[in-house]
Formats: structure tokens, C-alpha cells, sequence
């Protein structure tokens, strides 16, 4: 149980956090409708007494007016229980909506590694079994567990002050069978219910990841296998919640069991006491419908039961990513931003794995509205000096300046906004080819998206679709060939207006004419600015001030393309490699 309290802990401090006046106040207004609901249909069976008593004469009160009493108490009763579920629906959705977003600005912030261990389907259901899990267990929590210790509260008094001492009991003794049923059923419950929500997270994971995947599916007719993999998944997630469903039954039975024992004994004895004359009719009536009301409140609490363990299973995979810790942003005083875009990395190493040196002791410097161009073979680290400019990792040691600088003392905003990076593989979102450039800088206007895809090339494509800019791209850019996702990434990267250009292989994926169209552009964006140009093909560095050559993690060989052709170094043999015609010196 310590864990399902923990969990309650967390829930009430996510919410005590995030709330707002709007919804507090709604929620103490619920509140308040529950505990009147709860009394009133508690004090009802004493009016339904009054009645009874009346028929042979132990009552002196008007039938009729206890009869409207009784209707009225059941009517408010009802009236009061509908007028809460009102309220609580906005609560419910606004709720909602405050969370998602506070959940989503959290993912947004969570560093570049947790990312990267994630599937995407596997967060997404996650986040949706989270929310859906506190909405279950504020539901329960409101409308179940409130209500029913309010009318089992008041049935406790009723029986004190109006039933022989025995009634109270038997009452009592009850709800002591019930509370052990029910931390039983609570230990049990709670491990299969999560289970199940894993099993469920993973279903959902695989079936996400087939989706995104469509297309290596349908090149390689791999969709029986893709659908075996999804319905293994699936039926493990089936048997999980059939687990889990099964033992709730069996819970459910125990409950019957002991409301049945507790009836019976009741019944009998109130039976017995009336034929004695140590009870009246009203006083039988009275005790017999308290025991028939306690089967609603008991039913209330075992369904209540069976959601807060699916509840809390479901919340804790979500409140376990609201603990991941968000990027490195550390206070620090307000700085003038980058104007000149001077870069310099000093002695930069970085591991991901204490066996595996990703760069080591890397130095360079970029002066203002300068070219640097990187080039090496797969995996000599080229990108990762994107990911450390950017902050999306951190170095193992040495610093890293922008204009003279150290950038880990800069806030991630203010950073990131002086630097407009270019990827190889372009991500645009499912929305309209000027939602994807604006994205470069918010609120930009339709001209100067406009002059922005000028330079980069890209206008005249976009004035011969009919909708123009309002053009959808389809999901991540497919509508779009390579060549014009690059240049919606230049058009966005110059729209920022950045201190440093990033070109990280911009051209690598793309035909000879194309890379020769964009090389274009970049070298028209390079003259003014200054730049980081990472490449594969060293057609695209070739204008650069200065090349670095990198190998395993190292800095090779440094010079401009002429003289490091005529050093006859690696990079003499990379342009060799990828221009044998041409003369290697």
C-alpha cells in the first residue's frame, strides 16, 4: 500500500501545483454538493421509518408530510448528485487541458538522451494512460470514496442514536470486513493492473512504430510481419488484462459474501426483536434498508477499488517522466545576445561511454562572418559538435565560446536563438509550407517569409502550387521532394536572422544538380554571416576560409582546400575518392 500512497502523494502534488482558482474553486463547490448528497440520501430511510411507525400508530406525524419528506430527501438527493456531475465536468476538462500542457512543455524540455531511448508510441500512450489514470482516480476519489465515508458517516450516527446497540455493531463489523477485503484486493489488484498498463504501453509503441515505418514496410512486403509483431503485443496485452479482470471478479465475490453473511445475521436478529416487541416495525424497516443501502456505497467502493489500481498503474509510467530532469538552464544574469557569431571550441571531449570517445580534445575557432567546414567519414563526430553547440549534450570537458562567451552560461532560449542550424534530414511539421518556414521565428509576416524563401530558392515552387504558402506539406514533409525540404530548412534558418549559421550535411541526400542549386545558396548565406558548414561531399567546403579533416573523434589535418590537396594528406584522399577524374594536387 505504500506504493499506492506514494502515488496519491505525487497526484496531489502535480495537482496542488498546476491547478488553477478557476478550478479550485468548482472543486470546493463539488465538494460541498457530494457531502449534501451524501446526507440527505442517508437520512432519507429515518422519514421512510416516520411512515411506517405512522401505519401502527407509533408515530404521531402526518403521513402525508413524511411522505414528502421522504420523496423530497430522495429527489435532492438525485438533483444534487446531477448538479455536482455539471460541475465537475468543466473541472474535469479544464483539468485536463492545464495538465497536457504542462506535460508537453515537459517533454519539450527534457534532454536530447532521454529522446533518444524513447519510442514515440511508447511516450504518446503513456501520456495517455496518465491523464486518462487521473482522471479515473479523481473521478473515484470525488464521486465514490468522498460521498460513500460522508453516508456511511451518517448511517454510523443514525443507527447510535435510533438502533439497539447490537445494529451498530453488526454495522460496524461490516465495514471491518469490508476494509480487509479491500486491502486485500488492493495488493493484488495493483501489480496486475500494472502489468497490464505495460502491456498496453507496448502494444501501442509497436503498433506507432509501424506506422511511422510505412514505407520500409510496404518496400520490403514485410507488413505479415509487422502485423505478427503488432498481434503478439497485442495478446500479451489482452492476457494481461484478462489477469487483472479475473482477480477483480474473484475480489468481488469475497465483497458479495460478506454483505450477504452481514445481511442475513441483521435481518434475522431485527426479525427476532420485532416478534419480542423490543423493536418496532418503523425500527426493523429502518436497520433492514441501512444494511440494503450499505450493497450501493460497498458495489461504489469495490468499482472505486478496481480504479484506482488501474489508476495508479496507468499514472505511474507518467509520473515517472514528470521526475525526469529537464536540460541544464542555469540562472544566470542576463547577457546582450550574439551579434558577431564568433565560435570557438577549446579542448572539447566528449564520451557517450567511458570505452567509446566520441571527441577528444577537439580546438577551433570560427571568426565573425567567417566559413569553417568539417568533413571526415561516418561516425568521426562531425554532427556531434551540432548537438554540443546546441546544448542537446553536454561536454565531458572544455569549453565552448560563442562571441568569447562560454554558451553553458548563456540561457538555452537566448543560445539557441543565436544559432540557425540546417539539418541533413529536414522534420517539417503537417501543416502549411509558411507555418513550417515561420517556425524560424514567431510572428514573422507573410513578406518577409516571403523574401526569406527568395534566397533560398524556394518562391518561385511555392507561387506555382495553387494554395501557395498555405500548402500543406503532409506528415514530416512527405508531399515534398528532398530538395525542397532543404529549402524550406534554409528559408526557416535565414527567417531567424541568427548570429551562426549550421549546415549540417544540408546536401548530402540529394542529386548532383540540386546539391549544386543549394551549394549555391549556402555560399550566398556564408559571405554574410558566419557559418559551420559539416559535410560529406567536399564539393560543399570547398569555399570555406579554413577546413577541419576530422578522424575517430580527432582533428586530422587543417587548411583551405588548396593547400590541403597539396599536402596529400586524408582529405587529398577523400577528394580523390569522390572526384577520381579530377588531379588530386
Amino acid at each position: 500500500m505504500s506504493g499506492g500512497n506514494s502515488t496519491l502523494a505525487q497526484v496531489f502534488g502535480v495537482l496542488s501545483r498546476e491547478v488553477t482558482p478557476f478550478i479550485r474553486r468548482r472543486l470546493a463547490l463539488v465538494v460541498g454538493l457530494v457531502i449534501v448528497s451524501a446526507l440527505l440520501s442517508a437520512l432519507a430511510p429515518i422519514a421512510l421509518k416516520l411512515i411506517v411507525d405512522g401505519f401502527t400508530g407509533a408515530a404521531h406525524a402526518s403521513v402525508v408530510l413524511l411522505v414528502a419528506l421522504y420523496a423530497l430527501s430522495q429527489g435532492l438527493a438525485r438533483a444534487t448528485g446531477e448538479l455536482r456531475s455539471w460541475v465537475y465536468e468543466r473541472i474535469e476538462r479544464r483539468t485536463f487541458r492545464t495538465l497536457s500542457e504542462r506535460l508537453f512543455a515537459h517533454l519539450l524540455q527534457l534532454p536530447l538522451r532521454f529522446h533518444l531511448d524513447r519510442q514515440t508510441g511508447a511516450v504518446s500512450e503513456t501520456l495517455t494512460n496518465g491523464l486518462e489514470g487521473l482522471q479515473i482516480i479523481l473521478h473515484h476519489l470525488i464521486f465514490t470514496l468522498l460521498p460513500v465515508t460522508a453516508e456511511l458517516a451518517t448511517v454510523i450516527v443514525v443507527l447510535w442514536q435510533l438502533a439497539p446497540p447490537v445494529f451498530l455493531i453488526l454495522f460496524c463489523g461490516a465495514l471491518l470486513c469490508y476494509v480487509i477485503a479491500f486491502a486485500y484486493s488492493a495488493t493484488t489488484l495493483s501489480a496486475a493492473a500494472r502489468s497490464a498498463s505495460a502491456a498496453r504501453v507496448q502494444a501501442s509503441a509497436t503498433l506507432t512504430d509501424g506506422l511511422l515505418s510505412y514505407e520500409t514496410v510496404k518496400y520490403f512486403a514485410a507488413e505479415p510481419q509487422i502485423q505478427a509483431r503488432l498481434g503478439q503485443a497485442l495478446a500479451r496485452s489482452e492476457q494481461e488484462w484478462i489477469v487483472f479482470y479475473r482477480r477483480f471478479a474473484g475480489n468481488g465475490l469475497i465483497v458479495t459474501g460478506i454483505f450477504t453473511a452481514f445481511l442475513g445475521i441483521t435481518t434475522g436478529y431485527a426479525a427476532f426483536d420485532v416478534r419480542s416487541g423490543r423493536m418496532s416495525i418503523g425500527d426493523f424497516v429502518l436497520v433492514t434498508t441501512y444494511m440494503l443501502q450499505l450493497v450501493r456505497p460497498v458495489e461504489a467502493l469495490g468499482y472505486a477499488l478496481q480504479g484506482f489500481a488501474q489508476g495508479r498503474a496507468m499514472l505511474d509510467q507518467m509520473l515517472a517522466l514528470l521526475r525526469e530532469a529537464p536540460e541544464p538552464d542555469r540562472a544566470c544574469p542576463a547577457r546582450a545576445p550574439a551579434r558577431s557569431g564568433a565560435l570557438e571550441f577549446e579542448r572539447v571531449t566528449l564520451s557517450y561511454r567511458a570505452d567509446r570517445p566520441v571527441l577528444q580534445e577537439i580546438s577551433f575557432r570560427i571568426e565573425a562572418r567567417r566559413t569553417l567546414g568539417v568533413v571526415g567519414p561516418s561516425g568521426s563526430g562531425k554532427s556531434t559538435l551540432v548537438r554540443l553547440l546546441t546544448r542537446l549534450i553536454e561536454p565531458d570537458s572544455g569549453r565552448i565560446l560563442l562571441d568569447d562567451v562560454p554558451i553553458d552560461t548563456l540561457p538555452l532560449a537566448q543560445l539557441r536563438r543565436a544559432i540557425a542550424v540546417v539539418p541533413q534530414d529536414t522534420v517539417l511539421f503537417n501543416d502549411t509550407l509558411r507555418y513550417n518556414i515561420a517556425l524560424g521565428r514567431s510572428g514573422a509576416s507573410l513578406a518577409e517569409i516571403q523574401a526569406a524563401a527568395r534566397i533560398a530558392r524556394l518562391h518561385d515552387f511555392v507561387m506555382s502550387l495553387p494554395d501557395g504558402y498555405d500548402t500543406r506539406v503532409g506528415e514530416r514533409g512527405v508531399k515534398l521532394s528532398g530538395g525542397e525540404r532543404q529549402r524550406v530548412a534554409i528559408a526557416r534558418a535565414l527567417l531567424k536572422s541568427p548570429a551562426l549559421y549550421v549546415f549540417d550535411e544540408a546536401t548530402a541526400a540529394l542529386d548532383s544538380p540540386t546539391e549544386q542549386d543549394i551549394a549555391a545558396s549556402l555560399r550566398e548565406i556564408s559571405q554574410h554571416c558566419s557559418t559551420l558548414l559539416i559535410a560529406h561531399r567536399l564539393s560543399t567546403v570547398v569555399h570555406a576560409d579554413e577546413i577541419l579533416v576530422l578522424e575517430a573523434g580527432r582533428i586530422a589535418e587543417r587548411g583551405t582546400h588548396w593547400r590541403l590537396l597539396h599536402r596529400g594528406g586524408p582529405y587529398a584522399a577523400l577528394w580523390q575518392a569522390q572526384h577520381p577524374q579530377s588531379p588530386a594536387r
